[in-house]
């Protein structure tokens, strides 16, 4: 995903983050998958507490934490639907064992792989919001087991909280070799055409009040300002077993390059809707591109009831970035959520600034498993990090760091369905980047250094049921408006709190994934000690509850009910703690249908999402507000030829 423009990304995310296991389109169902309520997405579903963008109040996504196959992979633009079977969230447990964690948790993406029949996969979704999409996905085994390989196309006019109506194309292709039995190579492309993506106006409001309501899904921004571009993620990954040795090595490209972007700023809104100041923020063939990769090289060693692993690793990045020459585009006073159309002007629009970044881990770990006493694992990694900047003014003083990452994680079991786990991870991790009303806006930080601690327990409450309960801690620097809106570091800011999950089929034909996250994040620094802002962050809430179940018919199977609960309270909505968001929950019904046409299977969907129409708002960390999305319904239908 690029960093330096999100409106693209998060809009993009929602509509190609993943795709389903093609052979299963019809079996595709994230409930029953989930082992946990921490995050998992199959297909166009996503559940849980966590996801790329959000876990623990931080982002994995922003920090780059992210993986392909549990390899190094630096993100930079929205992966297409059509390569991806779906992506697992590491976090607390669910991070035993994998080789040097983040503190921030990882999301690790899963490609999609061909099997040994030929089967073109179609699905048609119309809705929410009115948006209507088309898929279709082939694989297509070319030497039985030996080589396959998968392609796919969708083409989306998708609907959206605020009106809009973009258009997406995404395609994808890949190949699965395998010339041995230890041996498998897999190259992939994927791209997505972004056009006609309509941003959506950010509102800020004159005093400690929010913003006047008005009516959802009508769009009040300008015609002109919206964002176009193509996103691109290609590569390989391959994996051998040769003279004891495991070898992993994964080689990405992501390619980020915008035509067109804009952030459209309502400035000075009062109770009533007006608008002191409106202004459009627009850019130009802004591009984030990156090369990263990982080689893991282990060797396991058996000692009768225990199995010892050591992993070396080194991973890498090179990233280019260009951003800045911004032309602002003052419209005056305006309104809030009604049509205020103006003519677009012409633009004016300056020199740009380059970033270069080159990172390196050479890491050395070790991994151990008893049979029913617990797991161990170590790990060290040195970083070799630099950023070079070139401004429009000339070169700034490259930034250099070589910090050593530690990360030690344990697991006892106490029995054969209860576990302890516990462990400490440091990392080095990218930090958000300046939003679009920082006067050095886009601009991203030089790498920061994190730290988290993790406890827990996991207990095996049936054969069908499990639940995970912990505590966590994790501390960053902090990054935000300044006095003269300049985004810098600020300070300090500390996540600390508990999390729960239930998951599993409590009653016959009853599948529930349910979990909930106390959060007391803190913020300290030199503008809290000056009184300057609060000491808790803009939009962070304290308490998140979400549950999610199927009910499968006992006297006919073919036919599920879904539900999804989801409760937020409240959250500060300015950086001076004065005024807050309410606490509000949203509730969302569905009914899934199987059934055999002729012998083809065919899934039927149909989701009434916020089933009360209930109003209520976000806040961005830099002041602004938007509303979230009303009732909407959506229906598709997917088959398996």
């Amino acid at each position: 995903m690029t960093r330096g423009n999100r409106t693209i990304s998060l809009a993009v995310l929602g509509a190609f983050l993943t795709t389903p296991a093609i052979a299963q389109r019809t079996d595709d169902n994230a409930v029953t998958s989930a082992e946990d309520a921490f995050g998992k997405s199959v297909g166009d579903e996503q559940i849980g507490l966590y996801n790329p963008g959000l876990v623990r109040g931080f982002s994995p996504e922003a920090a780059g934490n992210l993986r392909i196959e549990g390899l190094y992979f630096d993100q930079r633009a929205a992966v297409t639907d059509r390569l991806l079977d779906g992506a697992t969230m590491r976090v607390g447990i669910s991070a035993q064992g994998y080789p040097f964690p983040a503190p921030t948790g990882i999301a690790d993406y899963s490609l999609r792989k061909p099997g040994g029949e030929f089967i073109a996969s179609a699905a048609l979704t119309y809705g929410p919001f009115g948006g209507r999409s088309a898929e279709l996905d082939v694989q297509i085994p070319i030497d039985g087991d030996r080589l396959g390989a998968t392609a796919g196309i969708a083409i989306s006019k998708d609907g959206s909280t605020f009106g809009s109506s973009p258009n997406y194309e995404g395609y994808g292709a890949s190949l699965l070799f395998k010339p041995h039995k230890n041996i498998s190579i897999q190259p992939f492309w994927g791209r997505i055409d972004v056009s006609d993506e309509d941003v959506q106006p950010l509102i800020f409001t004159s005093g400690d009040f929010l913003p006047k309501k008005y009516k959802r899904s009508t769009y009040f921004g300008q015609k002109w300002a919206e964002n176009a571009g193509r996103l691109e993620t290609f590569g390989v990954v391959s994996r051998a077993k040769s003279g004891g040795f495991d070898i992993a090595t994964g080689l990405f490209r992501s390619n980020s390059d915008l035509a067109k972007t804009h952030a459209d700023l309502l400035f000075d809104a009062d109770a009533n809707g007006n608008v002191g100041q409106r202004i459009v923020v627009a850019d130009r063939d802004d591009y984030s591109r990156s090369t990263s990769g990982e080689i893991r090289v282990s060797r396991a060693f058996v000692e009768d009831s225990r199995r010892h692993t050591i992993i070396a690793s080194m991973r890498g990045r090179s990233l280019s970035r260009a951003y800045g020459g911004s032309a602002l585009i003052d419209l005056g006073a305006s309104v809030t959520g009604v049509e205020d159309f103006r003519p677009e002007p012409a633009s004016i629009f300056g020199a740009k600034t380059f970033d270069k970044v080159e990172q390196t881990n050479v890491g050395l770990g070790y991994e151990l498993r008893w049979h029913e006493i617990g797991e161990l694992s170590a790990g060290v990694q040195k970083v070799s990090y630099s950023k070079l900047v070139t401004t429009p003014a000339g070169e700034l003083p490259e930034t250099k760091d070589n910090p050593w990452l530690f990360s030690f994680n344990a697991a006892v079991y106490l029995s054969s369905g209860i576990a302890l786990y516990g462990g400490y991870t440091r990392g080095l991790e990218e930090s958000d980047v300046a939003p679009a009303n920082a006067i050095n806006r886009n601009e991203a930080p030089p790498a920061i250094r994190t730290d988290q601690k993790d406890l827990g327990i996991r207990w095996n409450i049936s054969p069908n049921v499990s639940m995970i309960a912990g505590l966590f801690d994790v501390r960053k620097p902090y990054f935000n408006l300044d006095a003269a809106s300049r985004f810098r570091e600020l300070g300090e800011i500390r996540h600390k709190g508990a999390e729960l999950s239930i998951s599993g089929e409590i009653a016959p034909g009853l599948r529930v994934v349910a979990g909930t996250v106390y959060l007391d994040a803190r913020i300290s620094g030199e503008e809290v000690r000056a009184g300057l802002i609060g000491s808790r962050p803009v939009g962070g809430f304290r308490l998140h509850t979400i549950a999610n179940a199927n009910w499968t018919f006992p006297w006919h199977k073919a036919l599920t009910f879904t539900g999804r609960f989801e409760r937020t309270s409240d959250r500060p909505a300015n950086v001076q703690n004065t005024l807050f968001i309410p606490a509000r929950w949203v509730g969302s019904l569905g009914a899934r249908y199987r059934a055999t046409v002729g012998t083809v299977p065919v899934l039927a969907r149909f989701n009434v999402d916020n089933v009360l129409n209930t109003y209520g708002w976000a806040a961005g960390g830099n002041g602004f507000f938007i509303n979230n999305g009303g009732r909407r319904f959506s229906l598709s239908i997917a088959a398996d030829v």
